[in-house]
């Protein structure tokens, strides 16, 4: 197995590795072993031993905390959808600012019940959606207005309608506009009023809001929030949320047990670990829902990468001997190919997907024992992006190499020493001899020719 880790630049606090021996997993390689002139050994054999990955992802400056999701899936056919537990999400601004606190997704949460599909109710008074043009207008003449974001199109949006539309007309008659207006419901048509939806942060349908004096905003233990209702979407499910609603119109708020926090920024950053097995797999980063739908045209998936990088970053003292004994010296981005980088999806429906090659480098000074020693993950990164028929998303595909290079720092023994030394003596007693016997040759027959002028 493999335990994946990710951080983010914008986390304050930073989980500690579990132990990595608690994981297995295997690779199959052949053993390759040669020496170099600092003593030091590189070899690439197979090992069963876990892998402990460490992951910063990715911030996602125009997809919502509301709807990321993270999936991963591997070659053994092996999915896991919309991982939670080991997950960390913080919203985010455009400028990839944090916008508000880091908080854990609960899970699986309760999908909400609707009334059976063959449940019409008779002489319906359809209201008409309101749109930019009254919009404000509809906010300040009500103190509390409860609104359907919705879209045509969409599955749950239509299963919804009804029950909507007869609630609404319950909830209007059981208070007037002549007598009682404290509570209105209202509904608006994503599809003609783009602009108005996406800047109340709308990314997905239906989204039903609550309005309170004119706006959404909300104060709980100091943290700005929206209110969004997640309950059930039938009709007496609506109208007994109106209902619970109506005591507190100009009122301070109190905490509703159907409403939760909406989203108050566009943009995502997540962190957190999980678990694979040691096979090639992909990390999903997509926005998801099991009751809600999505327009394909609406998702951008740009991403700036904060870091991404496999096992623990070296401590000072184990780079140093890293940076030492590495064959091939150290880079800047030795151990994070993707650090900074920005990808942008310059039309909508681009798919942005990252390969990653991975080969683990095991260093092993002279001194210090087992605990000197220090795993190195390097990889190689390729990114490309494209047009997809399917829903966008962001892929981190990895391929861990069968192979492991070690590299071991190995004491000289004394009689290599000795030998080494002996073989430079007699080296340089060698040198001075050949030397010696070309001067005298020299000076001979430099005497010869003096001699002949002589005569």
């Amino acid at each position: 197995m493999v335990q994946v880790y990710w951080y983010t630049a914008l986390m304050a606090l930073t989980p500690q590795p579990p132990n990595a021996d608690a994981f297995a997993g295997m690779a199959l390689g052949a053993t390759i072993a040669l020496s170099s002139q600092k003593s030091s050994k590189m070899g690439v054999k197979s090992r069963m031993k876990s892998i402990d990955f460490y992951k910063k992802l990715p911030t996602f400056p125009a997809l919502s905390c509301e709807f990321a999701t993270l999936d991963v899936s591997d070659a053994l056919g092996k999915k896991r959808m919309n991982l939670t537990k080991t997950i960390r999400k913080t919203p985010v601004d455009i400028n990839l600012e944090s916008a508000g606190t880091t908080y854990v997704d609960p899970g699986i949460k309760q999908q909400p019940k609707y009334d059976d599909e063959d449940k019409w109710w008779d002489h319906l008074d359809l209201t008409q959606p309101i749109n930019h043009n009254d919009f404000q207008t509809t906010l300040t003449h009500y103190p509390i207005v409860v609104i359907n974001f919705y879209a045509p199109w969409c599955h749950w949006c239509q299963r919804l309608e009804p029950a909507w539309e007869a609630a609404t007309k319950e909830i209007h008659e059981k208070y007037p506009e002549s007598t009682d207006r404290r509570i209105r419901f209202a509904k608006i048509d994503c599809t003609a009023e783009v602009d108005l939806c996406r800047s109340n942060f709308v990314t997905a349908f239906p989204s039903i809001r609550v309005f309170r004096r004119a706006h959404d905003d909300i104060y709980i233990n100091g943290q700005h929030e929206h209110e969004a209702y997640t309950g059930d979407r039938t009709k007496d499910a609506l109208v007994a949320f109106a209902d619970t609603l109506v005591p507190s119109a100009g009122q301070p708020y109190l905490k509703h047990g159907d409403l939760a926090a909406a989203p108050k920024t566009s943009g995502c950053n997540l962190a957190g670990f999980v678990l694979v097995k040691k096979v090639p797999g992909t990390l999903h980063f997509t926005p998801r829902s099991e009751h809600h739908s999505f327009d394909h045209n609406w998702m951008n998936m740009s991403h700036t990468v904060n870091s991404f990088y496999f096992g623990a970053m070296p401590s000072p003292t184990k780079y140093h001997a890293l940076k030492k004994l590495h064959p091939l010296g150290l880079n800047s981005d030795w151990l994070d190919k993707l650090k900074g980088q920005q990808f942008f999806s310059t039309s909508p429906q681009h798919t942005h997907e990252h390969y990653m090659q991975v080969v683990r480098t095991t260093i092993q000074p002279l001194h210090g024992g087992k605990a000197s020693s220090y795993d190195a993950y390097e990889y190689n990164a390729h990114s490309h992006t494209y047009i997809s028929d399917h829903q966008p998303t962001a892929k981190f595909s990895y391929d861990l190499a069968a192979m492991q290079v070690v590299v071991r720092e190995q004491p000289r023994p004394w009689y290599k020493f000795l030998t080494t030394t002996c073989a430079v003596i007699g080296g340089v007693f060698t040198v001075a001899g050949i030397l010696d016997s070309m001067l005298y040759a020299g000076i001979n027959m430099r005497k010869k020719l003096e001699l002949g002028k002589q005569g």
